[in-house]
């Protein structure tokens, strides 16, 4: 297999965070498939995302949003951007959520190259609304701009910058030596041994509005060694699922999916294990960015290990 170093990210702000490196291999080239990327010239789509947290201390929370995002035309310096608009917020109980979603800058070969500054973008009008000092307001657009660009990357790279040009072998499984991040307490975490194990299946349905066999799934399980949900005691476990066009890598749906066991209890004491389940799936439905339109269903709960549903 050969090796890819770009990083794919879970859940931004609502879980750990995870960063991953993926060794992976394939074109169709013998019995090998390589992933592409090649998004046609305006490329639009309408995207449902919905997160879906669950915790056995504060029970369940599910936030969902639609828009719309369309691939520009090349630009002087041959990169493109996409836009995201005519966003709307059916639940967000969680205050990121609502947050602008924005412009990313991506070159020729389909790699992330950053964002557009935030004065271009609905985050500018929400730092003017707020009576806060100049100063206080330029802090609070550089940490606002940090954070978009990192969610916009952690997005692209799940969706395609981490994976263009890897090569499979379509049903089998390649296990990789890697780290993960698990918690020790309710706000500590370290870094220790994980394996991540990686799989490409093809031919199968794009989804449920376009069946036709020709899309392919990929799947990616990272989990500390030697470990699985059965195992006693402290426990991460991090999940992606992504169907996509391997000739092109335009995605129809991706789920990630990260579940945490932790100890709150003080040093010396009794553990006291509590465990939280975060769900993050984007659907796509090709060909359309004005107003919304039906987007299949998602469902949940296909991964809830040990965690009352």
């Amino acid at each position: 297999m050969a090796s890819s170093s770009r990083p794919w990210l879970v859940i931004s702000a609502l879980s750990s965070g995870v960063l991953g490196c993926a060794t992976l291999g394939g074109a169709q080239g013998g019995d090998l498939v390589t992933l592409r990327y090649g998004w046609p010239e305006q490329t639009a789509m309408r995207v449902m995302h919905t997160v879906d947290v669950r915790t056995d201390w504060s029970g369940r929370m599910t936030a969902q949003r639609r828009y719309g995002m369309r691939l520009g035309p090349v630009d002087e310096d041959g990169r493109r951007r996409l836009v995201v608009q005519d966003v709307e917020i059916l639940d967000a109980p969680f205050p990121a959520f609502v947050e602008p979603l924005a412009t990313s800058i991506i070159d020729a070969q389909g790699d992330f190259q950053g964002i557009d500054p935030l004065e271009d973008g609905p985050g500018q009008d929400l730092l003017d609304a707020l009576p806060v000092s100049p100063r206080k307001k330029a802090q609070m657009a550089r940490a606002l701009t940090n954070g978009l660009e990192q969610d916009a990357r952690n997005r692209w790279n799940e969706w395609v910058g981490s994976w263009h040009g890897a090569r499979f072998k379509p049903g089998r499984t390649e296990v990789v030596a890697t780290t993960m991040s698990v918690g020790t307490g309710r706000k500590k975490t370290e870094e220790v041994s994980a394996e991540e194990r990686l799989r490409l299946d093809v031919g199968v349905p794009c989804s449920e509005a376009d069946p036709e066999p020709r899309c392919a799934r990929l799947k990616v399980v990272r989990e500390p060694v030697g470990q699985t949900d059965e195992t006693p005691g402290r426990y991460a476990h991090v999940e992606l699922e992504l169907v996509t066009d391997p000739a092109t890598l335009l995605p129809y749906s991706s789920r990630v999916i990260r579940m945490d066991r932790v100890n709150w209890a003080a040093e010396g004491d009794t553990p006291d294990y509590h465990e939280a389940v975060h769900v993050e799936q984007h659907t796509f439905l090709h060909g359309v960015e004005g107003a919304p339109g039906q987007v299949a269903s998602v469902g949940f709960g296909q991964f809830m290990p040990t965690l009352a549903k």
